[in-house]
């Protein structure tokens, strides 16, 4: 039959059935015709007829094959009496259902984010090409004459670097490794180009002025990457050059933003960090630059840099100054190890050159390519252990799913028995049976499937905000693009097969004669061998859902503690009724003098604001906070000393105690004599012990080179993080050191009450003040705390959801499993209650199955979170991984757990009447 006549077949089914209809009713009236000529009378002969002809509908049937898909129409019937059949049952659908939603969605939400960080390609032309350059070296000591073993030829960095057993790993050069590399690299890479982040730079638009994310990247950036624009031009080679003119490419988000449309911004000027520029193009609306985690608004030549700041002109000279990053495109038919062996010697003779000793030499750092499709690998590193973590949780949530599920379709099976026995009595073949159940299931699957879509929409939305969390800039890319949808429907007909097809098995294996004598099969009946059986498969479930309950709830109990851990550290100022926020004047074209005069006069004027109790600034947030400077003491090196730059009244506001002396006020000006400052008292233990340090002369090293006269001994407090062990601290005020060099100053003010409610009133005052100065990253004191322990509080949060939500589904397959139980011995428990068994020995004689099932889900599970905790070692803090509190907490929860999943139906149990259950028979 071609394809052409079944197709005709299925456009014109009605009037080819009556056609069928007709013809067969012809052959009929003619043989019919042909026995009354034979002399049989009229009903005798249309017999007689429909005994030669065989059976009609047979031949319709048979006909209908020939002329159709058999298999198809099979399973559109299937799929119609399965819709039904879902309609019919409404409260067993919808209980199906949504406990598949919630586990289908749970994996699809983490999976998008799987997908947008660890496995999902540049938006750019053949990402497979692009190739990251890197560098591996041994262990070294950074820029400090080594004790022992190598040193490193590295006079100071500016970018990420990973550390393992074997060493170090980066992807910083030198400027001229760059120029090196762009003479040596013609025969294997057809483009190469660097790109610094520029962090975040002042941008003044028609006297709007706000804070954006720079990008610094070279001509060939975006030629070598193949991103064309979406208006304009993109930057070329001849822009980075010193004297060329200063041009910018943005991003399509900004320029709708800012400018209205992609068109508009085209040739607009712009001032970023005081400094005019055009724009001379738009980046496509999916281009977000080489780091997923970056999303540059504003890409700026890479020797814009010396427009900023004039001596930025040595880094490009420097060749112990490692800062830039850099990648390339592979040329055809070059891979990656052509490329590295082309590559590795030009730079390993270069980096030699820059050696000045032999412990330099004995630490070359080594060249390295590696493949480049997804940009850099800042965010993989960052999340793809609590990634693959949480996967394996929501994995875990739908495998208890599935379980659950495949125990409502066994119950819906065991009261289907008389109609599985009538079908196959009538002739039905098993595997058309099956394939009838299976598609039921599916549909079930795709239901659920669908439902979970519209989880997982709201489960991204909710993720994307926690790992966040208020931090500007962080930006993920995790969308439900049609990959993730794929796996989603793969997930969904995987899950209809796995939960679908035991049941469907067990259905098809039904005593026949007694299911069909029995008008009641499929009731809740006294245990028979085929019932053990049923009840054993849903135990099997039930002890699998508890063993795989207690590992998540091992797992949030671990992450719960950590944060409990973290929250419980005492960070030696009062955190709370603080709002912080950053000014950056220098960056909007202030002198120094100008800045620090500035930022004095906004101090007094926030100080004014009326429910403001205190206002000061300091260089940096003590939590954000990481400045390590030289501090002599009696000429030897105070190792370990951290620095802060501050503002008057600076323990006050924060509410640091002083130990002795007084804090840094206004009457310390800049002047020539020593430098009034306060030291930490772990400082003055480790340096003075018993003396009193109030008068004693300390030392800033390295350029500075100033006096410094300790005025104040304040306590300890936390400094660069919560989870850094304290610390000695100085604190210095920032106007009479000139190094670090006066830039951006973060704001402390002490309030009464909600502190984000006096950001509307510090933003008026300066925008009065310094309209060209943006007020940024505003946040209280407490959210900064919580965003540095961020991953803890998402993964407090989220295993103690997932726990819930598996603890739940547990719970509903043990009760359901015993609520089956007990209507299947009604008949038994009538019967004992008749002859004087006491409520209490009935409700144990049911529990008592309830406590087995839970105990050996326990024997299984609690050896295997022992065993697999230690993958999460790394994500704790200051506890083990086979904590037993967190251990006992679990075995409490679920104890407690399934005892009252299982009461509820032996209490039911004990009430039974003996008269009504002995009627049952």
């Amino acid at each position: 039959m071609t394809l052409f006549r079944k197709l005709s077949w299925w456009l014109q089914r009605r009037r080819r059935e009556a056609e069928l209809r007709e013809e067969l009713e012809f052959h009929l009236d003619e043989e019919a015709d042909a026995r009354r000529a034979d002399g049989l009378p009229s009903e005798q002969a249309r017999s007689a007829a429909r005994r030669d002809l065989g059976n009609v509908m047979l031949l319709r049937e048979e006909t209908r094959t020939l002329w159709s898909w058999a298999l198809l129409e099979q399973f559109a019937q299937d799929v119609r009496f399965g819709l039904r059949a879902m309609l019919t049952n409404r409260m067993f659908t919808a209980l199906a259902a949504l406990s598949l939603a919630l586990g289908i969605g749970a994996n699809t939400a983490i999976y998008s984010f799987m997908d947008a960080i660890l496995l999902r390609s540049l938006p750019v032309s053949d990402p497979a090409s692009l190739a990251v350059i890197k560098w591996r070296s041994k262990p070294v000591a950074f820029g400090r004459p080594a004790k022992d073993g190598p040193e490193f030829v590295v006079r100071s960095m500016s970018g990420r670097i990973d550390r393992d057993a074997s060493g170090l790993i980066a992807a910083i050069f030198p400027f001229p490794a760059f120029d090196l590399l762009q003479q040596s690299s013609s025969s294997v890479l057809s483009h190469i180009f660097a790109y610094q982040p520029a962090g975040r730079i002042n941008v003044l638009i028609r006297g709007e002025a706000e804070q954006a994310v720079g990008e610094y990247v070279t001509g060939d950036f975006f030629r070598g990457l193949a991103v064309l624009p979406a208006a304009g031009r993109m930057i070329a080679t001849d822009d980075d050059r010193l004297g060329a003119p200063a041009v910018t490419v943005i991003s399509m988000g900004y320029s709708q933003r800012r400018f209205g449309s992609a068109a508009s911004a085209v040739g607009q000027s712009m001032l970023i960090d005081n400094v005019p520029f055009t724009v001379v193009g738009v980046a496509p609306s999916e281009f977000f630059g080489v780091d997923p985690g970056a999303n540059p608004d504003v890409y700026l030549p890479m020797r814009a840099k010396v427009l900023f700041d004039p001596s930025a002109a040595s880094t490009f000279l420097a060749p112990d100054f490692y800062w830039l990053q850099m990648m390339g495109r592979l040329r055809p038919g070059v891979g990656l190890e052509q490329a590295q062996a082309a590559l590795a010697p030009p730079f390993a003779q270069w980096v030699a050159s820059t050696a000045i000793n032999d412990k330099q030499r004995a630490n070359l750092p080594v060249l390295r390519v590696d493949e480049g499709a997804g940009g850099l690998d800042s965010l993989r590193r960052q999340y793809s252990k609590p990634l693959y973590v949480l996967l394996a949780m929501v994995g875990l949530i739908l495998a208890i799913a599935c379980a659950n599920t495949a125990n409502l379709l066994l119950a819906r099976a065991t009261a289907r028995t008389r109609e599985m026995a009538v079908r196959l009595s009538l002739g039905a073949g098993r595997f058309r049976v099956i394939r009838q159940l299976l598609t039921e299931s599916v549909l079930l699957a795709v239901l659920s499937g669908a439902a979970g879509i519209a989880i997982a929409v709201a489960g991204t939305g909710l993720l994307t905000r926690l790992l966040a969390n208020g931090e500007e800039g962080l930006t993920i890319h995790a969308q439900l693009n049609w990959q993730v949808l794929l796996v989603t429907l793969g997930l969904a007909l995987l899950c209809g097969v796995l939960f679908g097809i035991v049941p469907a098995i067990q259905s098809t294996r039904p005593a026949l004669i007694p299911a069909l004598k029995d008008p009641r099969a499929g009731q809740a009946r006294p245990r028979t061998r085929a019932g053990m059986r049923f009840l054993n498969v849903t135990q099997t479930l039930v002890v699998l859902q508890v063993a795989i309950s207690l590992l998540l709830l091992v797992t949030a109990g671990l992450f719960v503690r950590t944060l409990s851990n973290l929250q419980s550290i005492e960070v030696g100022f009062n955190r709370d009724n603080v709002l912080l926020f950053e000014l950056n004047a220098p960056q909007a074209g202030y002198t120094s003098s100008e800045a620090t005069a500035f930022y004095d006069d906004l101090r007094v004027r926030f100080a004014g604001i009326p429910g403001v109790r205190a206002a000061t600034l300091s260089h940096e947030s003590l939590i954000s906070a990481g400045r390590q400077l030289p501090i002599l003491v009696d000429g030897a090196p105070a190792t370990g000393t951290r620095i802060l730059g501050t503002g008057a009244e600076f323990s006050s506001t924060m509410q640091i105690p002083m130990r002795l002396g007084r804090q840094i006020d206004e009457r310390d000006q800049r002047g020539q004599g020593a430098v009034a400052v306060v030291v930490s008292d772990l400082f003055a233990r480790e340096h003075f012990h018993d003396e009193n340090p109030i008068g004693r002369r300390i030392r800033l090293g390295g350029s500075a080179q100033r006096d410094l006269e300790i005025v104040g001994v304040a306590a300890s407090v936390r400094y660069g993080g919560i989870k850094q062990d304290i610390q000695p601290l100085v604190y210095i005020p920032y106007s009479q050191v000139e190094f670090p060099p006066l830039r951006q100053m973060t704001y402390a003010l002490r309030t009464d009450g909600d502190p984000l409610r006096y950001v509307s009133a510090v933003r008026q005052i300066v925008h009065a003040t310094g309209p060209r100065v943006p007020v940024t990253n505003v946040k209280t004191q407490v959210a900064e705390i919580e965003q540095t322990i961020n991953q803890e509080i998402v993964f407090a949060r989220l295993c103690s959801a997932f726990a819930i939500l598996a603890l739940i589904i547990a719970c509903v397959g043990l009760y359901g499993t015993m609520t089956y139980a007990v209507a299947r011995r009604t008949n038994d428990i009538g019967i004992r209650v008749a002859l004087g068994a006491r409520r209490g020995a009935v409700v144990w004689m049911v529990l008592r199955e309830a406590c087995v099932l839970t105990a050996l889900g326990l024997a299984i599970s609690v050896p295997v979170a022992l065993a697999s905790s230690h993958l999460l070692e790394s994500l704790l803090f200051k506890m083990k991984p086979n904590d037993p509190g967190a251990m006992i907490m679990a075995v409490v929860i679920l104890v407690i757990a399934g005892l009252t999943a299982g009461y509820v139906p032996a209490w039911r149990a004990s009430r039974i009447s003996p008269m009504i259950a002995i009627r049952q028979d």
